[in-house]
């Protein structure tokens, strides 16, 4: 027998999980593209600024 919080608990995982859309790994690749590109330009930035 399964208690009101284990219910709920369980559901709420089921609703998480069932809304995962396909082209979502596509976008942490993005994330993770623009993220490594922004740390390039700041470091771009901080040797052009050394050698001033």
């Amino acid at each position: 027998m399964r208690t009101a919080a284990a219910a709920s608990a369980a559901e709420l995982h089921r609703s998480r999980t069932s809304t995962h859309l396909p082209g979502v790994p596509v976008l942490d690749v993005i994330y993770l593209a623009v993220t490594l590109a922004l740390f390039a330009l700041v470091g771009l930035v901080a040797k052009a600024v050394e050698k001033l």
